[in-house]
């Protein structure tokens, strides 16, 4: 069963050893810059591991932006060992669970490297639509409720 976990002292090292294949290594940052994305931002940033059952699969961090009310998914990785299996979208729909608990907020924002038709394929079955194209190297995504 999967679930998210938030990193704490006693994971994040685990988190750290989390890789995806060679050709991904463009569309995710790593987790260790991820984590001190989250350290520095502690504030507004999120950082949960995805575990299926008790195996650490994978890694996904939220940031609220309070001044317009949405969080952002900043980060979604799935180990190359464990890619294929439905983690990245049951993780996804258990964060959108939690980020839907904030009365916040009312959208979810996201993007992703033109390119990654993983990730396109993922967010579109899950909701979210494409936004403007500024024409950089990223899609701008947005789930609304």
């Amino acid at each position: 069963m999967v679930r998210l976990e938030k990193i704490t002292a006693e994971n994040f090292k685990e988190c750290l050893n989390l890789k995806v294949a060679e050709e991904q290594k463009d569309f995710v940052s790593s987790n260790t810059l991820s984590l001190a994305k989250a350290y520095v931002f502690n504030d507004i940033v999120t950082p949960f591991a995805i575990y299926n059952d008790d195996i650490m699969v994978g890694f996904i961090m939220m940031r609220f932006t309070e001044e317009h009310n949405y969080y952002f998914i900043w980060q979604l990785m799935i180990d190359q060992k464990y890619q294929g299996k439905g983690y990245g979208k049951e993780a996804m729909k258990l964060a959108i669970e939690w980020m839907k608990k904030d009365e916040r907020c009312h959208q979810i924002l996201t993007t992703y490297k033109k390119g990654n038709q993983c990730a396109e394929t993922l967010y579109t079955e899950l909701g979210f639509e494409n936004m403007e194209d500024f024409g950089d190297d990223e899609m701008d995504m947005v789930l609304r409720w």
